[in-house]
């Protein structure tokens, strides 16, 4: 007990001093040559003897993910709670005390170590505390869209891109590969980065211009909704109610976000079907996964001259609005009424196919159409990234 006190009073020590002798990592692992402290490695130890605890070696990684000895692309989404402890559940497997004790006793190279501890918090072996890691920038200093409601009092550090990219500490479901993923996510702008943003952003360069967010086809994906019809769990959810959209993927919410925060002015699409002539007063007009339309707000969609479709799939399901109940039902289109009806306003303009399904958007194009622009694939991670091409995105609808 004595020495389990000693060495936990060196552990508190060297993590505020961070005394000591270093290691160096190659540049194959950092972006310059990274420095490990000693104690990294004793605190290692330690725990693969059993003499401190589980989260106490995980303080270590998490110091090393903080000074980039080990590059996390994306922090991935963890559920731990303040409440867990060792005892009520394993973020490390025990497997992993062997590697630990052996890269102790300078049996396994350091450099192999830590990629083998940022390869397993990549796949979700290793689970850290989403609280712990630290942003580039301080959360107070970076700017959220207005058009979203975000308490930053939630918020957790996931990744630095060309955005600042947030989730809600805790807020993870499970993917269809079976691993933990971020809800939704909110970005912002990084103040040091300023001069890039002003490159697309529009904010010195008022445009008549406006996002049309789709809150109609947010309100579909929601269940019970259009979804638990198609799949059979449910015979009278063609009609559901209109609720408050969130940031999802499948009603664009990043890309929403990301237009929004560099300045471009906003609407439901849901005044486009109460106000159709709304659209005139616009030079350029885009949409993102509008789905679900009316055919009053298809007619004045397609009806105008330059519209920038930035998500496959658009207009591709005919639907009413009840507004008394609140309510949207499905009226032609997903192969409804009848099989075999897939756009349902047979718009020979349609390109879902194959372009909704390209969600990793390596090779986007743009083309043009009779009343504006498509693209080849669906761009909704394409914000997440800091990639050329999605600078030459946001520069290509700035100069439409």
């Amino acid at each position: 007990m004595k020495v389990f006190q000693v060495r936990f009073l060196t552990v508190l020590i060297l993590f505020i001093s961070l005394l000591g002798s270093t290691i160096l990592i190659p540049n194959s692992l950092a972006q310059e040559d990274a420095q490990i402290p000693d104690w990294i490695k004793n605190v290692a130890g330690w725990w693969a003897n059993g003499e401190i605890s589980e989260n106490e070696f995980l303080a270590g990684i998490e110091y090393l993910i903080n000074n980039n000895i080990i590059l996390l692309d994306f922090i991935p989404c963890s559920i731990k709670t303040e409440s867990q402890t060792i005892s009520s559940a394993k973020l490390v497997p025990d497997w992993v005390k062997n590697n630990a004790k052996w890269w102790s006793e300078d049996l396994i190279e350091d450099t192999d170590f830590v990629n083998g501890i940022e390869y397993l918090i990549k796949k979700q072996i290793i689970s850290i505390d989403n609280k712990k890691i630290l942003g580039n920038v301080p959360l107070e200093d970076v700017t959220f869209s207005s058009s979203w409601q975000i308490n930053k009092n939630y918020l957790v550090f996931a990744s630095s891109s060309f955005f600042e990219i947030y989730g809600k500490s805790g807020d993870c479901i499970v993917s269809d590969e079976g691993n933990l993923i971020w809800r939704s996510l909110s970005l912002a702008l990084n103040p040091n980065k300023m001069d890039m943003y002003s490159e697309v952003a529009v904010w010195n360069d008022p445009q008549k211009t406006v996002v049309v967010y789709p809150f109609l086809t947010f309100s579909a994906y929601n269940e019970p909704g259009f979804y638990d019809y198609y799949s059979g769990e449910c015979d009278d959810c063609t009609t559901t109610k209109i609720t408050q959209p969130t940031v999802l993927y499948t009603s664009s919410g990043i890309g929403h976000q990301a237009l929004t925060i560099l300045g471009y002015p906003s609407m439901p699409d849901i005044e486009i079907d109460k106000n159709p002539s709304i659209l005139q007063q616009f030079d350029k007009v885009i949409m993102l996964h509008s789905e679900y339309v009316t055919r009053t707000m298809f007619d004045a969609i397609t009806n105008h001259p330059n519209v920038f479709y930035l998500y496959p799939n658009a207009l591709y399901a005919e639907i009413e609005v009840d507004y008394m109940d609140e309510t949207i039902t499905l009226i032609r289109g997903h192969n409804y009424p009848e099989p075999g009806i897939t756009n349902g306003f047979d718009w020979e303009l349609d390109n879902t196919h194959p372009y909704e399904f390209d969600s990793v958007c390596l090779d986007m194009e743009i083309y043009k159409i009779e009343n504006g622009w498509m693209t080849t694939c669906y761009p909704e991670n394409l914000f997440l990234q800091n990639t050329e091409q999605l600078f030459k995105l946001l520069k290509f609808i700035k100069d439409l």
